[in-house]
């Protein structure tokens, strides 16, 4: 089964690693994967992540992604995933409506905050962000998935903060899903301006799987990204899960940790996430549950 868009995918990769021993079936984690790229590569980038969690925590693990953020949220609120790698925001709408709690967060040169980078076609006039303010309301502006962290809302939010810039002065806000869609729809389209995450955009120049873009500006940095697990997994299992983050490094486990673009994994609290909030609210995004 190919994963797409439009459908959830309960089987897209079940790696039943553990077996059962003695004669008592072994327990699954679901892990949940953010869309926030093409769900193929989504689920190929976490293969060997959810066979190391399956033997560190002699678990079966079945990856699951889903058609955009909302439903990774709404995964987590139905009980259908254990544990989520989640955008910043869509990580507080799961903790608002469905108790998630961080786990971990990647680190990469001793930082755990992350980046937008606005982008613009390599022959296009715009050079810089003044470009974009003076020439906004001819420029359509692209972004990701609209619960995208880095993607849509931190991008929404330093436009206002740095610039005095609304969405709506620009001639069109158009959401294309994952980052990679972003830049390909940026680098083959005239007239825009778009914002991804940075790193992910750092990968993708990487891997030439993207051309016919320049960088703009590269907005300051936020938190992003956490793992996180869902309140009906027993404390003793979520610290497992913590642990077994927090030691890919020292185990070498360097093949996944550059599939995840970071150097390590670090102990978290929803405390680190706190200063989303405000760019929730400032995004209009209802949180739903307690908050």
């Amino acid at each position: 089964m190919r994963p797409t868009r439009r459908e959830f995918l309960g089987t897209a990769a079940a790696l039943s690693l553990s077996g059962c021993l003695g004669g008592t079936a072994t327990p699954t984690l679901t892990v949940g994967i953010v869309p926030d790229v093409d769900p193929d590569t989504a689920i190929e980038q976490n293969t060997e992540l959810a066979a190391y969690l399956a033997t560190e925590l002699d678990v079966e693990t079945e990856l699951r992604t889903a058609a955009d953020y909302a439903g990774m949220v709404q995964a987590m609120v139905a009980g259908q995933v254990d544990i989520a790698y989640y955008g910043g925001v869509s990580y507080i709408l799961a903790h608002h409506r469905a108790g998630a709690k961080p786990v971990a967060v990647g680190s990469r040169n001793g930082q755990t905050e992350w980046h937008s980078v606005f982008i613009a076609p390599s022959d296009s006039d715009l050079t810089g962000m003044a470009d974009v303010v003076e020439t906004a309301s001819e420029t359509e502006l692209v972004f990701g998935d609209p619960l995208s962290t880095s993607g849509t809302v931190m991008p929404t939010y330093h436009l206002r903060t740095e610039y005095s810039l609304h969405t709506d002065a620009f001639a069109q806000v158009t959401h294309v899903g994952a980052h990679d869609a972003t830049a390909a729809t940026v680098g083959r389209t005239s007239g825009v301006v778009g914002a991804l995450n940075a790193r992910i955009y750092a990968r993708l120049l990487a891997e030439d799987a993207v051309d016919g873009v320049q960088e703009l500006w590269r907005t300051p940095g936020f938190p992003d990204y956490p793992w996180a697990v869902a309140p009906s997994l027993e404390a003793t299992t979520a610290d497992a899960v913590q642990t077994a983050f927090t030691t890919l490094d020292s185990k070498g486990r360097t093949d996944i940790l550059d599939q995840q673009a970071v150097d390590q994994y670090v102990g978290v609290s929803h405390d680190a996430f706190t200063s989303l909030e405000t760019a929730v609210e400032m995004a209009g995004i209802e949180r739903g549950g307690d908050g």
